[in-house]
């Protein structure tokens, strides 16, 4: 099974929110389905941290690089 990436987890967050609000949900689904957005948005909480660090780490590195060639 193909592990989904950030687009494809937010994407399927956004469909199930928009379930929840729109009240087409059966009362036996709704807490799977919340249960699902909840580990969906885990996941992208993830995904954007380490994108996060792998940004400051770039710019550490770009900064650094800098400070040697001055």
């Amino acid at each position: 099974m193909k592990t989904k990436d950030y687009t494809q987890k937010f994407e399927e967050l956004t469909k199930i929110v928009k379930e929840l609000e729109g009240g087409d949900i059966a009362i036996d689904d709704m807490t799977i389905k919340i249960q699902e957005a909840l580990v969906l948005l885990d996941e992208c909480k993830e995904s954007l941290s380490n994108v996060n660090e792998d940004v400051n780490k770039i710019r550490d590195e770009i900064n650094s690089a800098n400070e040697n060639n001055i």
